[in-house]
């Protein structure tokens, strides 16, 4: 690797959402900028090979590492491919939404990270049990179709105390804590 390539990083996302790719540019950006090194985040798209609305939280890593995979192999020259899922899983009778965010280096280092989690109305789950997916019910709700593309269902349940992509950069850089200090961790 010459100078110029460790100044240069390029990172591939396994989303073209928009909340996803910001997310990720946002605290690649931050991490990556302090240490003079240039950043430039791509989105590809990505199948999480997992159902449209992950239940369960091996389902929903799947599907981030899915994500991530494909995106380190679509994008060439790319240093890290970042998969983000999101989804629900229950524990003791409470269900959560979170977030899983895995990236994969050229090393095939895989990192995890992990978004904090928030309770959805009984209403919702009961929408949700009937195969339906949480964008949409929240598309209906909020009369916004792109809801998901924008604040997400959090952002209209906060009240906009946290919008998605806030909840989806705490994800990100979870996955990045173990990279911040790798003389702690086992790659």
């Amino acid at each position: 690797m010459n100078a110029q390539q460790a100044r240069d990083l390029t990172v591939s996302v396994g989303s073209r959402n928009p909340v996803k790719v910001g997310a990720v540019s946002q605290v690649m950006c931050e991490i990556f900028d302090a240490r003079g090194i240039s950043c430039t985040v791509r989105a590809c798209e990505a199948d999480s090979n997992v159902p449209p609305q992950p239940i369960g939280l091996e389902t929903i890593f799947d599907g981030a590492r899915n994500r991530a995979c494909h995106a380190l192999e679509s994008v060439e020259g790319a240093t890290y491919g970042i998969g983000i899922e999101a989804g629900i899983y229950a524990v003791r009778g409470v269900s959560l939404d979170v977030q899983y965010c895995i990236i994969f280096d050229t090393d095939g280092w895989m990192t995890v990270g992990h978004s904090g989690g928030f309770a959805y109305p009984p209403s919702v789950l009961s929408e949700v049990e009937k195969g339906h997916e949480i964008g949409d019910i929240f598309a209906t709700l909020s009369g916004n179709e792109n809801i998901k593309r924008e604040q997400g269902a959090i952002g209209m349940l906060s009240k906009g105390h946290i919008d998605r992509t806030a909840f989806t950069r705490h994800a990100v850089l979870m996955a990045m804590v173990p990279r911040l200090s790798p003389e702690l961790y086992d790659k």
